[in-house]
């Protein structure tokens, strides 16, 4: 009897070690094992046994650019079904429909988590389009006007967190910090061909009244059907992106 009871205690001091840590994921975008160590005061040693648990069950994941630790798919995909559930009762979801039936495309929220953009709502156009943007998909912030709306309202070192993730080179983040300074000085971005051969898109960065980036609201389409709709679509996009703001844009 003592040795089970042993046992039942040191299952659940592992499981308040576990919530501990995962905990710690929901606040910081990544952390180092020798980190969590000093916020939860669990020793380094138990702490990688702790990741390397979460690693396998997909809670986290490790970073390929380093000893660095974040959120992995299926806190992701915690987090997707919260947001979606937050969405239903928040204006962005009606918006986004808005969005979708004055330009008859796609229109998508998106919202970075970790050196990633998650999409945690969508809506088709009048016409479906075959494209990675898709409710609880994710994609890397590093290519298309997504990830550079999203990228030019991050704080300085969380950019510099996600170039040093997909191991930039200096030149790379010259030319995508001059991206963003146009991007925040015309609160738009657009791309063609980034991340799905023949789509275009437009997206504009959603803030908060204190100016702290929550999201992007994107529409997408096919490159050739939007050729002479793209200035019209950029203003819808940058009027619900506003919209959403507060007026900010």
């Amino acid at each position: 009897m003592a040795g089970r009871a042993e046992a039942a205690s040191n299952g659940g001091r592992t499981a308040n070690r576990l919530l501990q840590v995962l905990r710690l994921f929901a606040r910081e975008e990544s952390l180092t094992a020798e980190r969590i160590a000093e916020r939860t005061g669990i020793p380094v040693s138990t702490v990688y046994r702790l990741l390397a648990h979460l690693t396998e069950f997909d809670f986290v994941r490790r970073s390929p650019a380093g000893p660095m630790y974040a959120a992995g798919p299926v806190a992701v995909q915690f987090a997707e079904r919260y947001r979606s559930e937050a969405l239903l009762r928040t204006t962005i979801g009606p918006r986004l429909a808005r969005l979708s039936q004055e330009s008859g495309e796609l229109a998508a929220y998106l919202v970075p988590v970790g050196t990633e953009a998650l999409c945690v709502d969508a809506v088709e156009g009048l016409r479906l389009l075959r494209c990675c943007y898709s409710r609880g998909a994710t994609q890397p912030l590093l290519r298309g006007a997504t990830a550079q709306a999203i990228l030019a309202c991050l704080p300085e070192e969380r950019r510099q967190a996600v170039y040093a993730a997909y191991d930039l080179s200096p030149e790379q983040v010259g030319d995508l910090e001059a991206e963003h300074e146009q991007v925040r000085r015309e609160g738009v971005a657009v791309s063609e061909g980034a991340l799905d051969e023949g789509v275009w898109g437009a997206s504009s960065p959603v803030l908060d009244a204190d100016g702290v980036l929550g999201g992007a609201v994107t529409v997408m389409a096919p490159a050739a059907r939007s050729t002479h709709h793209r200035r019209y679509y950029v203003r819808l996009v940058r009027e619900a992106a506003r919209d959403l703001s507060g007026g900010t844009f």
